[in-house]
């Protein structure tokens, strides 16, 4: 479920994102939403199911803090993340990313939702693979 406020929504996501928890996080988009990933140069665009499946299937919990709510009006706002993530995933690539996720948010029958992320990832990302960390190439 969604929450009934924007401070309500970013509760629920970062007990989503750091519980691992698929269908919960997917529960906090619309069905329309768009997320958008870019690191670099690259962007890539997601449902939100798939997101939800990748960054479930990380093994890590993201972890996130709000750095600002802003209301456009009684049913349109948005929400500014800083996010990081640090540790091995379930396939065993060493993971330190972090980074900023703008979420364009709608009330809608009385809660609110994400109806669009844009997520980007800072250019200290660090990502490592088994054979690197054991000495491969």
């Amino acid at each position: 479920m969604a929450g009934r406020s924007l401070e309500g929504l970013c509760a629920a996501l970062e007990l989503a994102l750091g519980s691992g928890d698929a269908d919960a996080l997917c529960s906090l988009y619309l069905p329309t939403a768009v997320i958008a990933l870019g690191v670099g140069d690259a962007r890539l665009e997601s449902t939100p199911e798939a997101a939800a499946v990748d960054r479930v299937r990380l093994g890590l919990p993201i972890e996130l803090s709000v750095r600002r709510l802003d209301w456009a009006d009684d049913v349109h706002g948005e929400v500014v993340l800083a996010w990081s993530l640090s540790g091995l995933t379930t396939d065993g690539t060493e993971l330190d990313l972090a980074g900023e996720a703008v979420l364009e948010c709608t009330l809608l029958g009385g809660d609110w939702y994400v109806a669009a992320e844009e997520v980007r990832c800072d250019e200290r990302a660090r990502l490592r693979g088994r054979s690197q960390a054991a000495g491969g190439r």
